[in-house]
């Protein structure tokens, strides 16, 4: 690596930190107004130990939302990060004229920016770390509301009506509450009703509650009755311990949103989209976070080439609107998806 090589690369990691942490803040910040009066919830949900103990109950929700979140906000900004870093650099280079000087010495302008594109290109191995490894480790924690932070578990739960199962069967719950590090996913009230291949309903399964072991649920109070139809004799309440089928704590958070999606790891989106699973909740939002994944990262790098391309261009008026074009579309392209499914 030549000594011009170091200076070039060493410029864009310095400026690429900076930019991570400003963004970063920048997001946290904007986030923190619009939602501080959920976070604050936490006041009249804690021991009311004080106005002292308050404000540390605060910010210490503050840190326990948004440390986790931070990297799932790198995942949408890792895109403008770069070109934000790598314009920074360049135009640093030429303001002091060093670009012009090295240009003059017979350097090309692709080969002064070859360090950015190679560090574009290797900084692209953390986008895939943190969406791969990182992200579907902390589901749990990525999957909270700001409002469910203060409440607790019971602010995440609701009602599940007419979800089906692999076999024909219509699931509904008083209340369903997601998993957490603690205590397993569980449904109250829970009542299934089975149909046959003409679509009729043939058995009604009822329980008080239902605990997933990660294989099935375990119920308690279940009981089965048959023959429900006007014409048929019910039948007397057989006692059920166990439900089995494809619903699945992860099939419930994709049955009722598409947002868990950009959460899984494209492994497990694979399995999800598997020939004996076309059937499953959420394969169109699956499919679209599968290539949405591949674009992101072919996007990062082509963004900075762009920026590259006015790099040896005057710093006028005109090239300042073209690169807030560049960075304003790959923040849209990137932040457009996540909000959509928000909506």
């Amino acid at each position: 690596m030549k000594i011009l090589d170091r200076y070039v690369l060493l410029s864009f990691l310095k400026n690429y930190l900076i930019s991570l942490m400003v963004l970063l803040g920048l997001y946290i910040v904007l986030d923190l107004v619009f939602n501080f009066d959920e976070l604050i919830e936490v006041q009249t949900h804690g021991a009311g130990g004080g106005g002292g103990a308050s404000f540390l109950s605060v910010l210490y929700v503050i840190w326990d939302y948004y440390f986790y979140q931070v990297f799932l906000i790198y995942a949408q900004l890792s895109g403008v990060i770069a070109v934000v870093a790598a314009a920074f650099t360049l135009v640093r280079l030429s303001r002091f004229n060093e670009l012009t000087a090295t240009l003059a010495a017979g350097v090309p302008l692709l080969r002064i920016a070859t360090p950015i594109i190679i560090a574009s290109l290797v900084l692209n191995v953390l986008l895939l770390a943190d969406q791969e490894a990182v992200i579907p480790r902390l589901i749990p924690k990525l999957s909270r509301r700001h409002d469910e932070i203060a409440k607790g578990a019971s602010a995440s739960s609701f009602r599940i009506s007419a979800m089906q199962d692999n076999r024909r069967g219509l699931l509904f719950a008083g209340r369903y509450t997601p998993p957490t590090e603690k205590y397993p996913a569980e449904m109250k009230e829970f009542d299934l009703i089975e149909h046959d291949e003409n679509g009729l309903p043939i058995a009604h399964l009822l329980a008080d509650r239902a605990v997933f072991d990660g294989n099935a649920w375990q119920l308690t109070g279940g009981r089965r009755v048959s023959g429900i139809q006007p014409n048929q004799r019910r039948s007397r309440p057989q006692t059920i311990k166990e439900y089995q089928s494809d619903v699945t704590p992860e099939e419930i958070a994709l049955f009722r949103s598409g947002d868990y999606v950009e959460l899984l790891s494209t492994a497990r989106i694979n399995e999800l989209l598997a020939p004996e699973r076309a059937q499953s909740f959420g394969a169109i939002d699956l499919l679209r976070v599968k290539h949405a994944r591949v674009t992101q990262w072919f996007m990062n790098v082509v963004a900075v080439l762009l920026g590259w391309a006015f790099a040896g261009e005057a710093l006028t008026a005109r090239m300042m609107v073209a690169a807030a074009v560049i960075v304003s579309g790959v923040a849209l392209i990137t932040l457009a998806p996540r909000a959509a499914t928000q909506q």
